[in-house]
């Protein structure tokens, strides 16, 4: 979400604590890094061993997978591509931890709406280290319409 201006309200929504809007700065971060399709953006929102866990079995570990695994993506089915989300809830379990969730999903090239077969609940787990928010771990599931259960 390339949000700016007033904007920044309707991205906010309850979650509007100081705290809380700078922990949501991550997930902006990241979705204007998507939108440039930026694989050292998205990977630079990762702590150094930061984990990234998505359908179809993807588990990367470390900055440096993670940047890996995006840069392919973006060469191959992400081409193009951006994310959006809205936050749903935000914990702030510490000083330097938090815990977020988002609804959102991906938008293919051209589109401004998530289809039900891209939309996912994400989570996101945020340390802050070196007085920066960072991912100590991102996760996450299909969610309405197209969500299916796997076992």
């Amino acid at each position: 979400m390339s949000v700016v201006g007033p904007d920044l309200d309707a991205y906010y929504g309850s979650f509007t604590s100081e705290r809380e809007k700078e922990v949501l700065q991550v997930p902006l971060r990241l979705v204007s890094a998507w939108s440039r399709n930026d694989a050292d953006g998205v990977a630079d929102q990762f702590t150094e061993d930061g984990i990234l866990i998505l359908p179809g079995d993807v588990f990367k570990r470390g900055r440096e997978e993670v940047r890996s695994f995006m840069a392919a993506a973006y060469a191959g089915p992400f081409k193009g591509t951006g994310v959006t989300g809205t936050p749903v809830d935000v914990r702030l379990v510490g000083d330097e931890v938090a815990l977020v969730r988002t609804h959102g999903g991906i938008l293919p090239p051209g589109e401004s709406e998530i289809a039900p077969e891209l939309a996912v609940r994400s989570t996101w787990l945020l340390v802050k280290r070196d007085g920066d928010w960072k991912l100590a771990g991102y996760q996450n599931s299909p969610r309405g319409a197209g969500a299916t259960l796997r076992w």
